[in-house]
């Protein structure tokens, strides 16, 4: 074989090599484009590729600053959020949650689980209008004087809100709303929810209706009669609002269930069968259809989600939690009537959270740090791509969202106001320890770590030398917190 055939066959080659490189190289650029449909983001899924191929990661561009442009930094890129809360929904009718023995068919809500985080250690206030004020203003109650879900349930209309920081504080603002229930002015207020920032509300300003097929349906100060059933229109409101959105958007859709009247729900949205409807019956066996409005939540969330597109559905962070205990109607062991919805005891403050969607690269995760509902506030606005809010109580745990560390919150803190002051007061704990102090005077300490039902008032016995330690610490912050 001559020079000259030789270097043309190594040229052909060398062709042939670089073809094949330019070929794989647009293959991967085209997987690269096709990952944002998986249900993964940056994670290429099975299309019968060699394996190399399939478990390529990706850098997702929604969630990498440095591969997004300044314009679509400020509108397509910012994360939006799709915040659920739940009516008195505590943790022991919620799957996966250690307590309770009878539990809620929640196959949407574990999904997000298994594709998401679920927070073990999170506090509300017990009861439900200081628990929305403290994720508005990111404030505890004693701040903004909205400690009770009656005479001191109504939010000054010139608090900061969440909604009004979303507004003023992006280059594009946000698209804000709540859908369903306020709970935080009179009835004599009927655009509290503008005047404080909200672009859009839809729902109720009480604390509950007293029919879930006949209620009064308030959607920016227009009144108006409702007769479909509440948790479907509330639904069908979060469908419609998010549909009709051009930019980043925030939705706060708070349902009313499973806060009483207990009933029966459509049958196609449970599973607890076709139960009598008659008030003896559901007296009867409360827990039951408390259960079936529980599982009417689940199936609601997945018709909105199902709705979103692709695109949008990736470029959403889901929040979930409910607002307090749940009832003594139906609390379950280890909590009872005088430790559920309404105390300072585990029953009426520690709920269920679950984060799932854009940002969330823990899938399957639990976390047990130390969270409380003001932190929400901060959280939110950084998932908005904003510097947290400074000078309040909310402590941001976006960071856990991406990675498992410990989180800023040492101490857990809520409370309560109460026209019977052995009810009425305050609580703080660290990963261990809780103290209570009643407005009667009297207090109360446990251990929860050895005693999460709380049975064993430490004040009772002689305090071992770290229980007494933490008391000491738990008293110094709790002066800290209220000074």
């Amino acid at each position: 074989m001559n020079q000259s055939t030789k270097s043309d066959q190594i040229i052909k080659k060398t062709s042939i090599s670089m073809a094949a490189r330019l070929k794989t190289a647009l293959l991967i650029l085209t997987l690269s484009l096709l990952s944002h449909c998986s249900k993964k983001p940056g994670i290429i899924e099975d299309i019968g590729l060699d394996d190399s191929i399939q478990t390529l990661e990706l850098t997702d561009p929604i969630s990498d600053p440095e591969t997004t442009s300044d314009s679509v930094t400020t509108n397509a890129s910012r994360t939006n959020v799709l915040f659920i809360i739940a009516d008195d929904f505590g943790v022991d009718a919620m799957p996966r949650y250690p307590f309770g023995s009878r539990k809620a068919i929640m196959p949407t809500l574990e999904q997000l689980m298994d594709n998401g985080i679920r927070f073990t250690n999170v506090w509300t206030n017990p009861v439900c209008s200081p628990t929305r004020a403290s994720i508005l203003t990111g404030k505890y109650g004693y701040r903004t004087g909205v400690l009770n879900a009656e005479e001191a349930g109504r939010i000054n209309v010139n608090e900061q809100t969440l909604h009004r920081s979303l507004n003023e504080l992006t280059d594009s603002p946000y698209s804000t709303s709540i859908i369903g229930k306020w709970h935080l002015s009179s009835r004599n207020t009927p655009n509290r929810p503008q005047e404080m920032g909200i672009g859009y509300y839809a729902g109720l300003y009480t604390g509950g209706v007293d029919d879930y097929n006949n209620w009064s349906l308030n959607t920016n100060g227009e009144s108006s009669n409702e007769t479909s059933y509440i948790t479907t229109k509330l639904t069908d409101l979060a469908i419609d609002w998010i549909g009709a959105q051009e930019q980043p958007w925030f939705c706060w859709l708070a349902y009313t269930a499973p806060h009483s009247p207990f009933h029966l729900p459509p049958t196609n949205l449970h599973t607890q069968g076709n139960l009598p409807e008659d008030a003896e019956s559901i007296q009867a066996n409360t827990l039951q259809y408390y259960l079936a409005m529980v599982e009417s939540l689940d199936h609601e969330i997945n018709r909105l989600l199902n709705t979103l597109s692709t695109e949008v559905r990736q470029n959403t962070v889901i929040v979930f939690m409910g607002d307090n205990g749940s009832p003594a109607q139906v609390a379950q062991t280890p909590f009872d009537s005088q430790n559920s919805k309404g105390s300072l005891y585990q029953g009426g403050i520690h709920v269920p959270m679950l984060i799932s969607g854009a940002g969330v690269s823990r899938f399957g995760a639990i976390e047990n740090t130390l969270i409380t509902s003001v932190d929400l506030h901060n959280t939110f606005l950084e998932i908005a791509g904003l510097t947290p809010n400074e000078g309040i109580d909310s402590q941001s745990f976006y960071s856990l969202l991406k990675n498992e560390i410990t989180g800023q919150r040492q101490y857990n803190y809520t409370e309560v106001l109460n026209d019977r002051s052995h009810r009425s007061g305050h609580t703080i704990a660290n990963n261990q320890y809780k103290l209570i102090v009643l407005d009667d005077g009297s207090k109360e300490y446990y251990d929860l770590l050895n005693d999460p039902s709380e049975n064993t008032n430490l004040f009772n016995r002689t305090l071992s030398a770290e229980a007494s330690a933490a008391l000491t610490e738990l008293t110094s912050e709790l002066a800290n917190i209220r000074r």
